[in-house]
């Protein structure tokens, strides 16, 4: 999927860069195309990535902003680390804050009987309550939820920093980059249809 730009976003973003450019005093890289826009490419990818890691929250602690649903649907939650997150569905209404319903949902102890491996306290009961997140993996952050608008479904973008995993279901997702000739710069690819 690529982004949609309008005039004014697509000036928007040619001035933000022209503007960090010119603070960095470095060529603009319309100007010096291969070697500059390989490293300008190599410098978002970087960046991206610590910015997602930076605003991931950890599912251990209640999470500090909030992210409002676009649209009424359905969620999908895993019960474990890299595991089918269509297992378990709640429903959310446009407006609810994703984030809360995450951290509620994931913070409450699994159904009795649950099997799994806790990555906390393993197959021991040493005295720690159980809770969901604790089968997600060593350290599971949330990094943001990738949307489906026609489906009205979300899905979880998680982060194990510990791993170093980056995983939505089964599958594993990453930060993609596209070279976008609207604004002659290397742009970051929408993960889902809502950017």
């Amino acid at each position: 999927m690529r982004r949609q730009w309008t005039d004014s976003s697509r000036e928007a973003w040619i001035n933000r860069r022209r503007e960090y450019c010119e603070r960095r005093q470095r060529p603009d890289p319309l100007v010096l195309r291969g070697r500059s826009l390989e490293r300008e490419r190599e410098f978002i990818e970087k960046n991206l990535l610590k910015y997602v890691e930076v605003y991931a929250w950890e599912m251990d602690k209640h999470p500090l902003n909030q992210h409002p649903a676009p649209f009424a649907g359905k969620l999908f939650l895993p019960l474990q680390y890299m595991h089918d997150d269509k297992e378990q569905v709640i429903h959310f209404h446009e407006g609810e804050d994703l984030n809360f319903l995450v951290y509620r949902f994931y913070d409450s102890p699994p159904a009795d009987g649950f099997q799994g491996l806790n990555f906390i306290t393993g197959d021991y009961n040493v005295g720690v309550p159980r809770r969901r997140h604790r089968y997600l993996g060593p350290q599971p952050y949330v990094a943001g939820y990738r949307f489906n608008d026609k489906a009205k479904t979300a899905r979880i973008e998680w982060l194990d920093k510990y791993t170093k995993t980056m995983w939505i279901g089964k599958e594993r997702w990453k930060v993609e980059l596209y070279f976008d000739d609207a604004v002659g710069g290397w742009v970051s690819r929408p993960r889902g249809d809502h950017e």
